[in-house]
């Protein structure tokens, strides 16, 4: 019945130079939660100026399933392919170099480079460079017991994530936290 999506503020380039975003990884766009990891490009695209289709007012994952690959992506790719940020060689699949997190209606979607989404049976997600970090603290802080609990299942997220940013050089405070209910 909640989806609850929490980054770090760190960004990096090439060079090794690094900043604190002033457009954070997770973001509300329309009635969506939306985290963004790996190449800034992709995030900028799906947070700025997008207006994603609108979510079937259910909470059936089989339709939301249905939605996220036959409606959702195919809009997120067509936004990408028109920004000239799709990738595709002859005979290979499409692809961008970007992972995303998706929540509608209370439900979490990672969206993979190569345009696919799984769920895990656990519900319990990570992504960019300190997300195992905050994975394995995520999952010895208990997650997995916060089924019912947002505000408990907030502050382990949020924590996880402090913990990340103690231990890889790529991320850094403030942790941001979004909740979403179905």
């Amino acid at each position: 019945g909640f989806a609850i999506i929490g980054a770090d503020s760190r960004a990096t380039d090439e060079g090794g130079g690094a900043f604190v975003l002033s457009n954070a990884k997770v973001s509300w766009n329309g009635e969506y939660i939306l985290a963004v990891s790996g190449a800034s490009r992709g995030g900028n695209l799906i947070q700025q100026g997008w207006t994603p289709p609108k979510p079937p007012a259910t909470t059936d994952i089989n339709k939301l399933d249905i939605f996220m690959t036959k409606k959702f992506i195919p809009a997120m790719r067509d936004l990408f392919v028109d920004a000239g940020y799709d990738a595709k060689d002859d005979g290979d699949s499409a692809w961008h170099d970007g992972n995303f997190l998706v929540a509608v209606n209370g439900v979490i979607y990672p969206i993979f480079g190569d345009y696919s989404w799984d769920r895990d049976a656990r519900n319990v997600y990570m992504g960019g460079s300190g997300g195992d970090i905050a994975l394995g603290a995520m999952s010895a802080l208990g997650i997995e017991k916060c089924k019912d609990d947002p505000e408990k299942a907030k502050k382990i997220i949020t924590k996880a994530i402090e913990i990340s940013t103690q231990w890889n050089a790529y991320c850094m405070p403030p942790v941001l936290v979004e909740t979403q209910f179905a």
